[in-house]
């Protein structure tokens, strides 16, 4: 299966006592309920949820990596401009 990100990809090499531990503190770091954090888990690529940017650079400081680390796609520039907002005149 398809992940936006590699979130649990990363939990899950880390030894089973530490990742119980993350899979416990992460959702309280973050303010969220674990239902909430196994959503950020498991939003595939072709879905248009995002986890938000902050909640992404606190698990990336969690996990020891940046957010984009933790993405499995990429930005191009061409994607960028296609859905940049221009004001009305």
């Amino acid at each position: 299966m398809n992940f936006k990100y590699n979130i649990k990809e990363r939990m899950l090499r880390l030894p089973m006592i530490d990742y119980k531990k993350v899979r416990k503190e992460l959702p309280k770091l973050l303010g969220k309920t674990l239902r909430t954090f196994d959503r950020y888990c498991s939003i595939k690529l072709d879905e248009f949820t995002d986890v938000p940017a902050q909640d992404l650079d606190i698990i990336a400081s969690y996990l020891n990596c940046t957010a984009n680390d933790l993405k499995n796609y990429f930005i191009t520039k061409m994607g960028v401009i296609k859905h940049k907002i221009t004001g009305h005149s």
